[in-house]
């Protein structure tokens, strides 16, 4: 599904709640925001943005280190990929039984990870990172909880924030990697900012009220374990790619 908020942001978001890849029309360029899995799907939705908006995609910024959000840039190899730090040494972390399991989960050969890593274009920052067009200033900051390296972006002076998986929408979120007091102390800090719109990681963008559902989701899990979790959010889906969460 495609969706368009305001004049040149385009969010890329499916019913089967794969990721989710957000599109921002600047003045020369359009950059991306998370990649997807397959390298061929996100060479089709660069297609559909570069002959929606006559200007061409150069530029990809990752959310954090899952598959979902980044093979995809790594493996179609055109895109400079602008990541955090953590991100990077998260990505370069992979090994080959996991590359194994992956592969066979998805269908496509991701076993060649390390050489693909070794030919990216990479824009690396430590904690932050602040790019400027015309009227609008795009800010990312690692904040973690989802993961170590889980970064977010706020989209000014339209106040949209683009969270990768520390917000998703009626999916279950992966949880392995997760410090859950900290990712609840990120979304109780997010709720005292002036939010309009929030892209998720995966499903449907939305208002604020999807930080006060993963509030809830994360509450009930830390307080009541993932059984009454899955039983109380029995209509959650699972995204794409949902490593060691059973």
């Amino acid at each position: 599904m495609l969706e368009v908020i305001g004049n040149k942001i385009l969010v890329f978001w499916f019913e089967n709640f794969a990721s989710n890849v957000t599109a921002i029309e600047l003045n020369e360029e359009v950059i991306l925001i998370d990649s997807s899995l397959y390298p061929e799907k996100l060479k089709k939705i660069i297609d559909l943005v570069q002959l929606r908006t006559k200007k061409t995609v150069k530029k990809v910024f990752l959310t954090h280190h899952h598959p979902d959000h980044s093979f995809g840039a790594i493996f179609y190899e055109k895109l400079e990929i602008i990541l955090s730090e953590k991100t990077l040494m998260k990505l370069f972390e992979y090994d080959d039984n996991l590359l194994k399991k992956i592969s066979e989960e998805s269908e496509f050969d991701f076993s060649n990870l390390q050489k693909k890593l070794s030919k990216c274009k990479f824009n690396v920052f430590r904690k932050d990172n602040l790019n400027t067009s015309s009227k609008t200033v795009i800010s990312g900051i690692t904040l973690g909880g989802h993961t170590k390296d889980s970064t977010i972006y706020k989209i000014y002076p339209e106040n949209i924030v683009i969270t990768g998986d520390i917000i998703v929408s009626e999916i279950h979120s992966e949880l392995n990697e997760s410090n859950i007091d900290n990712w609840i102390k990120i979304l109780e800090e997010l709720k005292k900012q002036e939010i309009n719109i929030i892209i998720p990681g995966h499903g449907r963008p939305g208002d604020r009220k999807l930080i006060d559902n993963q509030l809830n989701y994360l509450k009930t899990f830390k307080t009541h374990g993932k059984d009454v979790l899955l039983k109380q959010f029995k209509d959650y889906k699972y995204p794409e790619l949902l490593l060691n969460f059973q």
